[in-house]
């Protein structure tokens, strides 16, 4: 079996762009800034035909609702914001989701000191009683001392359905801290995202119980002692149950 991916080209060219004096690059894509706009004021242009880097269909229908929004909403700000915040998929065999910057992309960013990953290969319990089984990967990125999650990577069967849930928390800039803080959902592959506790055990930070977010209000107002220790008890049996 022999695949040949070539890609593909624009067909912008033999339209009257140039004569417009619409700059296209060397492989035809119309250079656009991050609000669409073309090297002629009045020529905006968006979708696959530009140079935005992403020639998804969910990308340019977001961004010609913010250019709605620009033109006819009074909001001079709207845009799609271009860059690894968009999760993407590949819709192979079994598929592969990420969000975020890889592991690479984040220490060349932030520096090898503050970058720190989380990651897993096993099999699902769906196929617990196949002969073949069929292996998931996971991996998380994230950077500095408040574990901000910067990259969510999945390999494996359903990581295209799991990626869009994710990448919310993503984008919301959600912590190891707030992973470790979520009840699993149990029999699932997702669950292991939330329980990979900075590689050192779920909950734990350098070895030590983490508190979770939400107690961080609920101390804030002094709750009596017995109050927060049967929260914490509370939240203890529930991961032991997740497990």
């Amino acid at each position: 079996c022999v695949l040949r991916a070539l890609g593909r080209e624009p067909l912008s060219r033999d339209i009257g762009l140039e004569a417009a004096g619409v700059a296209l690059d060397k492989r035809g894509y119309v250079v656009v800034d991050e609000y669409e706009r073309t090297s002629v004021p009045s020529i905006l242009a968006l979708g696959d035909c530009t140079n935005s880097g992403y020639e998804l269909t969910p990308v340019a229908i977001a961004a010609a609702r913010r250019l709605g929004d620009r033109l006819y909403g009074d909001a001079g700000w709207a845009r799609i914001r271009y860059g690894p915040e968009i999760p993407t998929v590949v819709f192979s065999h079994p598929p592969i989701g990420m969000v975020g910057l890889t592991e690479a992309a984040a220490r060349a960013e932030y520096g090898d000191d503050a970058v720190g990953t989380s990651a897993a290969t096993m099999g699902g319990m769906l196929y617990s009683f196949n002969e073949r089984k069929v292996s998931t990967t996971l991996k998380i990125v994230y950077v500095g001392p408040e574990r901000r999650i910067v990259g969510l990577h999945i390999l494996g069967p359903f990581a295209d359905e799991m990626i869009q849930g994710f990448a919310v928390a993503v984008n919301m800039g959600a912590t190891m801290r707030d992973f470790n803080a979520t009840v699993c959902i149990h029999p699932t592959m997702s669950e292991e995202l939330i329980s990979f506790g900075g590689g050192k055990g779920w909950g734990l930070k350098d070895g030590k119980p983490e508190r979770a977010p939400y107690l961080d209000t609920l101390l804030a107002k002094k709750l009596p002692l017995l109050s927060v220790a049967a929260l914490l008890g509370g939240a203890f049996m529930l991961g032991r149950r997740c497990r």
